[in-house]
């Protein structure tokens, strides 16, 4: 009897329990709503109310959840379709698309974010599910190849594994007026005619709103919408788009559709969505959301306050820097008299985050770059940046040298681990120039922010807490490279180096997803043996020690993928070392069969190397690739080699040529013994000129060798007996897609990869 009367208790308080939480979420939600429209966002209560009666009336899960930073969270409506229910998908595409003329609706449709895998983003306005998507504000070419399957199944699960995931994307639905709505229209159709918002770093190029047509000097508050520049990569973008949305967009847009995956995906969806969510944006809320400035008296601003007025202050290189830290020292500077100088190097903080502090006025704050990059080009080529040249392994020995004041430095800002048991933090994925700084003044202020992400890595790079003059937490993500899945011509370019380099050679492997097959390469050669000793180590080099191809590592900093990070976590194999010693030419050139593998822009017909200039200006710095390449051409048994793809700009320019952008030269021809296209291996080490030529033209991409071919005779640096030696019929490698990390081809046209090519050449 008591059984039962305990079972009907429970039976009834769990009834109770559920029926008063349904209650609760109706309020919330109907709360919600009237919130929209009391504040003024008309359209947002009028979306949120369809996509709430959507729900309802298809009985599909629905929560609302809030979303963004402490000091702004915003509530947004989820609701989640099954996207395995073809007719509901129908429904959804029919209820929320730009052809209602009277209430328009923009729906931007991501990916889920999957590890070492791209994560597209597209902008939909049809209904129609077969009908044309728009990437970038333009129409997206590939729409052709991907059958008969809606973007979200065809597009963004191009790779199997996805399939499995409870969750496939998600689509930020928001409701816009009629003239937004002809706006966006207009931009879509003429891309070209964007108003203020021109670079490929844009939201606007994706979701094309903007004021008016013609209105080139509207302002960031005239915006409609959420952000101006996102200051990351264009390959990055979307990745960044999507993240803004979801946690930093403000209260106009909260509707937000998840796409699921059956059962599971609805069990996910109503049991741990907030674990499915996109992480936070990669810039800090407070360079995002205007207005939302740090606490004073919070422990990041007491952390910078220790940091005095006028200091000199070094930024580790990429995933080693503190974007929080960046952004707590502009809100500081502001109010200072002298402001800050600021050594950084690339990679770790985004453009959009730079180009606040650099234009900050009275010039509070004074960069000095070590290293161009992708987030500092534009900065640099507009005087706003001033760039120091030099080799990778000078730098420490500048901070040692007293002589030498600019590397001086009051403080250093720093990334590092939790404590582990006696109290010491590890500085993660960075050793770089930290200890050279520290070796030259060990009363240095330390400014830590302690992140749970950054993994405790071997090495002599940790530092004891005692040693820290101030600590901030955060949980931010660490910075990686764009996740882009390589072709057949990265396969292709990877089995000619697995050719070259020697089982047991000592490999140093420059930064680029030209160097994605390169694994596969080794492997379908039978390579073994093979040690590392990298400047900077990547996904790519872990793939290689994970297949055993090579054994152990040592690098001065390492930049990849969340997988990465967390792979290095007490990884006895990978030792962290200066870049003073990594990148020793001395230590390189003797130490016997080093290889060094590097990329570049640009290859004269002598073999000389250009990595750094494009035609507008400087893209990058040579880093490490003279010392590396230049010691390994004089190592016994060394090897000095540039891989590269045969064309660039969407394959309409040859990276092998008779000139090179400003005449810029980062490796001598006399320095580079091999240069490796996909089409092939020019062996140039002991080669005239003449000779280096012909073999150089015989890799270049087919289309191009005549050209080159007759720019050589007219140059006199060949013959016409030597320019019959150049090979013309040649097979032209088709850029299929290949699964990211296995060199397994698909049938479906990287049209992506293809525009991207440029910008992931760069290193």
């Amino acid at each position: 009897m008591m059984k039962k009367f305990i079972s009907i208790f429970l039976l009834l308080s769990l009834f109770i329990t559920q029926t008063y939480a349904a209650d609760s979420c109706i309020t919330l939600a109907e709360k919600l709503i009237a919130r929209k429209a009391e504040q003024g966002y008309s359209e947002s209560a009028h979306l949120m109310s369809k996509l709430k009666t959507f729900a309802d009336e298809n009985n599909l899960p629905w929560q609302v959840m809030q979303v963004g930073p402490p000091q702004r969270k915003v509530e947004r409506l989820f609701v989640a379709i099954d996207m395995n229910d073809q007719a509901m998908v129908e429904k959804y595409l029919k209820a929320f698309n730009l052809e209602d003329d009277q209430n328009p609706v923009l729906a931007l449709e991501f990916g889920y974010e999957v590890p070492d895998q791209y994560v597209s983003g597209v902008l939909r306005t049809s209904s129609d599910p077969k009908a044309q998507i728009y990437r970038w504000g333009k129409k997206d070419l590939t729409r052709d190849v991907w059958a008969q399957e809606w973007m979200i199944k065809g597009g963004f699960n191009r790779y199997p594994e996805r399939m499995k995931n409870p969750v496939w994307g998600y689509a930020h639905i928001m409701e816009l007026d009629q003239a937004e709505a002809k706006n966006v229209k207009h931009f879509l159709a003429n891309p070209d005619q964007r108003g203020p918002c021109k670079s490929d770093n844009c939201v606007a190029w994706t979701a094309s709103i903007e004021l008016g047509t013609t209105k080139k000097e509207a302002t960031a508050e005239e915006r409609r919408y959420l952000f101006n520049e996102l200051g990351v990569s264009r390959s990055s973008a979307h990745y960044e788009i999507g993240r803004r949305l979801m946690h930093a967009a403000d209260q106009r847009h909260s509707g937000v559709v998840v796409f699921v995956n059956g059962e599971k995906g609805k069990e996910a969806f109503n049991t741990s969505l907030r674990n499915f969510l996109p992480p936070e944006p990669q810039i800090p809320y407070t360079n995002i959301i205007k207005g939302l400035g740090h606490d004073p008296q919070g422990e990041l601003m007491k952390a910078v306050n220790q940091i005095p007025d006028g200091a000199k202050i070094f930024f580790p290189i990429a995933a080693g820097a503190s974007p929080e830290a960046m952004s707590a020292l502009i809100q500081r500077a502001g109010g200072l008299q002298k402001g800050f100088d600021i050594s950084i190097l690339v990679n770790g903080i985004n453009e959009s985050t730079l180009r606040t502090a650099a234009e900050l006025p009275d010039k509070k704050i004074r960069f000095r770059s070590l290293f161009v990059g992708s987030n500092m080009r534009k900065l640099h080529n507009e005087g706003k940046i001033s760039y120091v040249p030099g080799y990778l392994s000078d730098f420490p020995r500048y901070m040692r040298d007293s002589s030498m004041k600019d590397f001086q430095y009051d403080a250093i800002v720093v990334r590092v681990s939790p404590p582990d048991e006696n109290g010491f933090h590890s500085f993660g994925p960075n050793y770089d120039m930290i200890h050279a700084i520290l070796e030259a003044r060990p009363n240095i202020k330390m400014i830590a922010e302690v992140n749970p992400n950054v993994p405790f890595t071997h090495g002599v790079n940790k530092i004891h807490a005692s040693k820290l003059s101030g600590v901030f937490k955060s949980t931010a993500k660490l910075a990686g490279p764009p996740v882009v899945p390589f072709t057949e011509v990265e396969k292709n370019i990877g089995h000619n180096l697995g050719k070259l380099i020697d089982d047991g050679a000592t490999l140093q492997v420059g930064i680029g997803n030209i160097f994605g097959g390169l694994a596969d390469g080794l492997e379908a050669n039978n390579r073994q043996g093979l040690s590392i000793s990298t400047e900077m180590f990547g996904d790519g080099l872990k793939d290689l020690m994970e297949r055993g191809i090579a054994t152990k590592a040592e690098t001065g900093f390492a930049y990849g993928s969340e997988d990465l990070y967390k792979w290095l976590n007490h990884n006895k194999a990978v030792e962290f070392v200066s870049t003073e010693k990594v990148n020793d030419p001395a230590l390189i050139q003797n130490t016997e069969k080093f290889h060094a593998v590097n990329t570049a822009l640009q290859v004269d017909l002598r073999g000389a190397v250009n990595a750094e200039m494009g035609p507008e200006g400087r893209l990058s710095s040579p880093g490490g690739q003279v010392e590396f390449m230049s010691a390994a051409s004089r190592a016994k048994g060394g090897k000095s080699i540039i891989a590269i793809r045969s064309t660039a700009k969407n394959g309409s320019f040859s990276t092998i040529g008779l000139d090179l952008y400003k005449g810029n030269v980062t490796t001598p021809a006399e320095s580079v013994h091999y240069v490796v296209t996909e089409y092939g291996i020019a062996m140039l080490k002991g080669k005239s000129l003449s000779e280096r030529a012909v073999e150089l033209i015989n890799v270049a991409h087919p289309k191009f060798r005549q050209e080159l071919t007759q720019k050589a005779l007219e140059n006199n640096i060949i013959t016409q007996e030597e320019a019959a030696k150049v090979v013309l019929d040649v097979p032209v490698v088709a850029e299929t897609e290949v699964q990211a990390g296995r060199g397994i081809a698909s049938t479906k046209e990287s049209f992506w990869m293809r525009v991207w090519t440029y910008i992931t050449n760069i290193f």
